[in-house]
C-alpha cells in the first residue's frame, strides 16, 4: 500500500464493474454476438478490453482478431443484446456501494463518475441501477479526446468538481482504470471485478481490496487523517 501524498476532499467512481455488475453481461454478449457471426472471441481477448473506451476497445479488438473481423456487425448485435439483458434483467449494484454513497453524502464529500462508457448509455445504466440521482457530475468516454487508459476522463471530472487531483480518491475495478486515474494524479483504490491488475501495474494502486466495503473503510481513514 502506498502512503497517500495529501489530504483528501473528494471521491471519483468508475462505473461498470466497480459500482454496477455489468462487465460479465457485456463479456457474454460479445462472445455470443461474435459466435453468431461465425467467429470465436476468447475470454482472454474480452478481458483485455475491460475498462477501455469505445474507440480504444474497437481498435484493440481489431488488432487481436485481424482486419477481416466483422466489427460493425458484431458490435451492433452485441450492443442490442446487451441492452436487452440490462433492461430485462436489471442492473445489479455492487455490495457496499449504497452504504458508501450514503456515508459520503452525509459528510458532503464531493463525488463524481469517470467512465469509459458513452454518455447516453451511462445515464441509462445509472438510472436502471437506481443511481442516477446520486451524481451531479458524470464524465464519459465520448466527452473527452481519449478514453482510458488516458487520464482525460479523470482530468475532466477534476475540473468539473473543482478539486485538485492530489486531493481526490479514485475507485476503480480494472487495470486500465487504475492507469488512467494514476496518470491524472489521483490516489486509486482498486476493487477488482473480472481481473486484478497485473504485477506490472499493481504498484500504481494505493490499495487493492476485495470489496467496496473494504474500500469504504480505507476511504473513511483517508478522508479523516488529513495529510499523509
Amino acid at each position: 500500500m502506498r502512503r497517500p501524498p495529501a489530504s483528501f476532499d473528494a471521491v471519483v467512481f468508475d462505473m461498470d464493474g466497480l459500482m454496477i455488475d455489468t462487465e460479465r453481461v457485456a463479456l457474454e454478449c460479445w462472445i455470443e454476438s461474435a459466435r453468431v457471426a461465425g467467429w470465436e472471441i476468447s475470454r482472454e481477448t474480452c478481458l483485455a478490453l475491460v475498462g477501455l473506451g469505445q474507440r480504444e476497445s474497437r481498435q484493440a479488438l481489431l488488432d487481436r482478431m485481424g482486419g477481416k473481423f466483422p466489427l460493425a456487425e458484431v458490435s451492433a448485435r452485441g450492443r442490442e443484446r446487451y441492452l436487452q439483458r440490462l433492461r430485462g434483467e436489471g442492473v445489479a449494484v455492487k455490495p457496499g456501494l449504497i452504504e458508501l454513497l450514503d456515508w459520503l453524502a452525509a459528510r458532503a464529500v464531493p463525488v463524481a463518475v469517470a467512465t469509459s462508457t458513452q454518455h447516453e448509455l451511462a445515464l441509462e445504466k445509472l438510472a436502471l441501477a437506481g443511481l442516477r440521482h446520486r451524481f451531479e457530475t458524470i464524465v464519459c468516454g465520448d466527452q473527452v479526446p481519449k478514453g482510458k487508459p488516458a487520464p482525460d476522463v479523470y482530468r475532466e471530472a477534476m475540473t468539473r468538481i473543482d478539486v485538485d487531483p492530489a486531493q481526490c480518491i479514485a475507485l476503480e475495478d480494472s487495470e486500465i482504470g487504475l492507469r488512467a486515474a494514476h496518470a491524472a494524479g489521483l490516489t486509486c483504490i482498486v476493487v477488482p471485478d473480472l481481473l486484478p491488475p497485473s504485477p506490472e501495474y499493481e504498484p500504481l494502486a494505493h490499495a487493492i481490496v476485495p470489496t467496496l466495503r473494504d474500500a469504504h473503510r480505507l476511504v473513511a481513514e483517508m478522508l479523516a487523517t488529513g495529510p499523509g
